[in-house]
């Protein structure tokens, strides 16, 4: 069973993707239910409903979306969001060092995988997060 801890987000356009990845935080106990968002959009809108609540939330984040990108994501996310402690990882198809330099803007970015997650990564996680994760 998952620790008692944050909110997990996967937010990501391509539903292939989100199917993987939400097993993939299953299997390695990170989560049993995470929360999964095609639309970063409609992700912000529910984290501006939990912001209240002081939340703790962990959103694997990619860079690359048609609607509205990951760094228009962290954008709003710096200047709207005030209580919500939150932590992300950009995770990505992108191999550009400028995305990478450009992740590093951001305090709540802690760190920039490569497309798709895996089990290790998440587990490696689990350990470096240990004392955020479960409180």
């Amino acid at each position: 069973m998952a620790a008692v801890g944050p909110k997990i987000f996967i937010i990501d356009d391509d539903p292939g993707v989100i199917f993987l990845h939400e097993i993939i935080l299953k299997e390695s106990k990170l989560t049993d239910h995470p929360e999964c968002f095609s639309d970063a959009r409609e992700a912000l809108g529910y984290i501006f409903n939990i912001d209240e609540d002081c939340s703790k939330l962990l959103i694997f984040l990619d860079i690359n979306m048609p609607k509205m990108s990951g760094w228009d994501f962290l954008e709003v996310l710096k200047k709207k969001i005030h209580k919500a402690d939150i932590k992300v990882i950009m995770v990505t198809s992108s191999l550009s060092k400028e995305d990478k330099e450009k992740s590093n803007e951001f305090p709540s970015v802690i760190d920039f995988w490569e497309k798709p997650i895996n089990e290790i990564q998440s587990i490696k996680l689990q350990k470096r997060l240990k004392d955020w994760l479960s409180v």
